[in-house]
């Protein structure tokens, strides 16, 4: 089950990164060929739509490798146990608000059904709407996951959840040095 997961993530993270390039190229043609007076454009109705996606899929990929914005200059001072305990609040919290942005962003993508791009008239506007509630969801594992290793390793007073990352080949520059 663990290397599916590893492969799911690297497969996640590909996906995001290359709709980011996509975005980048895209919008780059764009003003490129707008002055030219050949405007594209649905460019920024791809835009919009590959926009959504990389930044809730970056939200999960930011936490499952611990890079999520955070204010820790009271919690560093406590002690293992009690930063532990905060880390298990937080990720609880985290888990039930992502719980409800899956259950209003399906409706909200329903809601949107009907509604088209402006210029990509194929295609619902639900296609972005649907990018909070599956990437909440995505993120309701890593959390999960994050939270069952700190409970897990409770008692270990030197494990940090957030220096738990996904293990990276050495050679492809993910690896985060101590």
């Amino acid at each position: 089950m663990a290397v599916y997961y590893r492969w799911f993530c690297r497969l996640e993270e590909v996906i995001t990164g290359t709709m980011l390039v996509l975005i980048v190229v895209l919008m780059f043609s764009a003003a490129l060929l707008r002055a030219f007076k050949l405007p594209l454009v649905w460019a920024d109705d791809v835009a919009s739509l590959l926009f959504s996606w990389v930044a809730f899929l970056g939200a999960d990929i930011a936490l499952r490798h611990s890079r999520l914005v955070g204010v820790d200059i009271l919690v560093n001072r406590w002690s293992p146990k009690a930063r532990k305990v905060s880390e298990i609040v937080v990720y609880t919290i985290m888990i039930a608000i992502l719980i409800a942005f899956v259950y209003f962003g399906i409706r909200l993508s329903i809601r949107n059904w009907d509604r088209d791009f402006q210029t990509l008239s194929f295609m619902s506007y639900s296609a972005v709407t649907l990018s909070l509630p599956v990437a909440s969801a995505l993120m309701i594992i890593s959390a999960s996951t994050k939270l069952a290793k700190v409970c897990r390793q409770f008692s270990d007073d030197c494990y940090e959840v957030s220096r738990d990352v996904p293990a990276r080949p050495a050679a492809s520059g993910h690896v985060l040095p101590d």
